[in-house]
């Protein structure tokens, strides 16, 4: 019997003595998907909001739309940011998981995963009709999009073409990015990518 497949040894992390660490990846990935799925039911509670006449009363007030939707993506932003930093201090006090690449780049690439988890609810508030109807297919999205970025099994392991199809898929960027910062070992300048 042979491989059906090929295959090469290519190194994952920018140095040697920085190992592959499965732990970093599935924390990266899982609090990813959390982060989806809370941003999921923060654009469900707007149209919820919306039914019962919350929203109406919300714009009523003196101030414009643009800070009410501000004030809300700020809202979920921060907690996206608490959960994934509270996630990976678990993460690092249990299961000695290490930032092995740059503190400032963590920082920053979970600062931009909580921005796209906070756009993706008010995705779903936006094109969501009703908040039974929004929340069946924006689970689906979810999952789809958690499962081509490489949330549940990492990208490298990927056909090469589907490597380069899930490039479009924002959930890719987060993961890598997390990656990058701690089991890969890279740099500032790989975070800002």
């Amino acid at each position: 019997f042979s491989m059906p497949y090929t295959v090469k040894e290519e190194a994952m992390t920018s140095r040697e003595n920085v190992p592959y660490n499965g732990f970093a990846h599935a924390f990266a990935g899982m609090g990813i998907q959390f982060l989806l799925f809370s941003a999921l039911n923060f654009g469900i509670e707007m149209l919820t909001e919306r039914e019962r006449g919350l929203w109406a009363r919300l714009r009523s007030a003196p101030i414009s739309r643009f800070v009410i939707i501000a004030a809300k993506m700020t809202s979920i932003t921060i907690v996206s940011l608490m959960t994934l930093l509270v996630s990976f201090g678990f993460a690092m006090a249990v299961f000695h998981v290490r930032i092995e690449g740059s503190y400032v780049g963590f920082v920053a690439v979970a600062i931009a995963c909580s921005m796209m988890a906070a756009g993706f609810g008010l995705l779903v508030a936006a094109v969501g009709n009703s908040p039974k109807t929004a929340r069946g297919v924006s689970t689906l999205a979810t999952l789809v999009m958690v499962m081509l970025g490489g949330a549940w099994v990492p990208t490298f392991v990927f056909p090469k073409w589907l490597q380069q199809v899930t490039v479009i898929v924002p959930v890719r960027w987060a993961v890598d990015g997390l990656d990058a910062t701690t089991w890969r070992g890279l740099g500032l300048s790989s975070a800002v990518v």
